[in-house]
C-alpha cells in the first residue's frame, strides 16, 4: 500500500480497533501540527494497514464533523505528513513508491485528470536513473529531465509561472515534480474529505459515536489558530489593537504602506491564522490598486509581483534562509522612530485628536486613565486598559505586560468579545 492513499484498503476491522487507530493518527498529527519531535507509533508505520484504515476513517470523521478549522488542520497535517515521508525517500524507496502506485492505478476502471497526471509522473519516477536523480541533491531549478501535460492539469505551476507552455501543453521540469506531487496529494485528499458522499455513514452508530468521541477527546477548534480568510479581515478588525487597526485603515483608504509598516501588518495577519495562499490574495487586491494621496511607495503589484511574492513567502519561512518570522511586540513598535511613517503605538506616538478615532466605543473615564497612562509613559498599560476597556476579564492581564504584543491583543479581545455572546 502506498501513503499516497489512492485507494482503501479491504476487509473488517472491530469498531474498538478503529477508534484506537484514529486515536494514535490524531495524536500523531496534532504533534506534527505544533512542531513536535516525531516519535514511532505502530499505526502510523508507512504503507500499513494501519496506516491506511487512519487515513481513511479520518478523512470520513473530517466529513461528517462539518466543522471548517478541524479539516484546515487535518489537510494541513496529513499534507505535512505527506511531505515528510517524500522528502525522506531514498531512491530505491522512490522507485516501489511509484511501482505501488501504478499498481493501484491499473485498478480504476476509469482514470481522472489528477489520475492521469499521477500516472505519467510515476512512469518517470519508476525508473532508476530517474529517481537517483531525484533523490539526490536536486536543485528546484533542474530540468535535466521533463514531463509533459495540458496546461490545465497544473494550473498552480503556471500561475507561479514555474512552468513552459507552447500549444497548451506544459513543460514540467525535474526540479518541480516532487513540489506536484505533494499538489497532486493535496488535490486527492481535498476530494476525498470535501466530495465524498458519506450520508449513508450518518445512520451508522458505530461511526456517529466515533464522531462524538473525537470531539470529546481532540477539541482542536478551541486549540488551533482558526484559519484567517483575506475576505474577513475587515469583519475581525474590530479585534486589532490600535496600532494595527491604524495600519489597516490606511491600508484601505491608502492601498499602501511603508516598507516597515507593511512588514509588521503581514507577520500581524500571519500569526493571527492567515495562511500564505490568503496573504498573496489579499496584498494583491491592495497593491493592484492606484494609490490615494501622497505616498513614498511608487510600486504597484502587476509590475513587482515577482518582488512581493518573494517578500510574503520568505515572511513565512519558505524562501531565503527559510526563518519564520514572528511579529513585533509592542515595546518594539514603541522604540521605532515613526514620525516619518504612518505606524506606531497611537498611545506614545500619536497626539490626541490622532489617537481617539481609533479607541472605539471608548467611554470618558477610560479615555481619562488611559491619558492619565500616556503622560506616565505607560503605553503599554494603555492599551491594555482600552482592551478591557472596564470589563472584569477571567485572565488577568498582567501576565502579559512583559512583551506583550498585537497578535495577544487579538487573541484576548476575541475570547472578550465570545464571552459577552
Amino acid at each position: 500500500m502506498s501513503f499516497f492513499y489512492l485507494t482503501p484498503v479491504k476487509g473488517d476491522l472491530p469498531a474498538h480497533l478503529l477508534e484506537v487507530i484514529l486515536v494514535n493518527r490524531l495524536g500523531h498529527l496534532k504533534a506534527i501540527f505544533s512542531e513536535e519531535p516525531p516519535t514511532y507509533n505502530e499505526y502510523i508505520v508507512e504503507g500499513s494497514i494501519y496506516d491506511n484504515v487512519g487515513h481513511f476513517i479520518l478523512c470520513i470523521i473530517t466529513n461528517l464533523s462539518e466543522n471548517r478549522e478541524f479539516s484546515e488542520f487535518v489537510l494541513k497535517a496529513e499534507l505535512e505528513l505527506f511531505k515528510r515521508r517524500l522528502s525522506a525517500l531514498t531512491a530505491y524507496e522512490m522507485r516501489s513508491f511509484a511501482k505501488k502506485l501504478l499498481r493501484s492505478i491499473k485498478k480504476h476502471d476509469s482514470i481522472p485528470t489528477l489520475i492521469e497526471s499521477l500516472q505519467v509522473l510515476c512512469q518517470h519516477l519508476m525508473l532508476k536513473d530517474i529517481a537517483q536523480h531525484i533523490c539526490a541533491s536536486h536543485s528546484s531549478n533542474c530540468s535535466v529531465h521533463n514531463i509533459s501535460l495540458h496546461f490545465k492539469q497544473c494550473l498552480h505551476l503556471v500561475a507561479r509561472r514555474q512552468v513552459e507552455i507552447t500549444n497548451g501543453v506544459a513543460t514540467i521540469p525535474c526540479g518541480r515534480w516532487k513540489q506536484y506531487l505533494i499538489s497532486l496529494f493535496r488535490e486527492n485528499l481535498l476530494n476525498r474529505i470535501n466530495k465524498t458522499d458519506v450520508t449513508p455513514l450518518k445512520s451508522d452508530s458505530r461511526i456517529m459515536e466515533l464522531l462524538r468521541k473525537m470531539r470529546k477527546e481532540f477539541p482542536l477548534s478551541k486549540d488551533m489558530t482558526k484559519v484567517l480568510l483575506s475576505r474577513d479581515v475587515d469583519s475581525v478588525s474590530t479585534f486589532f489593537p490600535p496600532c494595527m487597526l491604524n495600519l489597516h485603515q490606511n491600508l484601505r483608504r491608502r492601498h499602501r504602506l511603508s516598507h516597515t509598516q507593511r512588514f509588521h501588518y503581514s507577520l500581524f495577519l500571519k500569526d493571527i491564522g492567515m495562511p500564505v495562499e490568503e496573504a498573496v490574495g489579499f496584498w494583491r487586491a491592495e497593491y493592484r490598486l492606484h494609490p490615494n494621496g501622497n505616498h513614498s511607495c511608487c510600486h504597484n503589484w502587476d509590475k513587482d509581483e515577482k518582488k512581493y511574492m518573494y517578500g510574503i513567502r520568505h515572511m513565512y519561512g519558505l524562501e531565503g534562509c527559510k526563518k519564520n518570522y514572528a511579529s513585533v511586540s509592542c515595546q518594539r513598535i514603541q522604540s521605532i522612530d515613526n514620525s516619518c511613517s504612518e505606524g506606531g503605538c497611537p498611545f506614545k506616538s500619536f497626539d490626541y485628536d490622532k489617537m481617539v478615532p481609533l479607541l472605539k466605543n471608548c467611554s470618558e473615564p477610560v479615555l481619562s486613565q488611559i491619558s492619565e497612562l500616556r503622560r506616565k509613559g505607560l503605553y503599554t498599560s494603555a492599551c491594555m486598559l482600552f482592551m478591557q476597556n472596564g470589563d472584569t476579564m477571567s485572565e488577568n492581564c498582567d501576565n502579559f505586560s512583559f512583551n506583550f504584543n498585537p497578535v495577544q491583543y487579538y487573541r484576548i479581545a476575541s475570547k472578550i468579545k465570545e464571552a459577552k455572546l
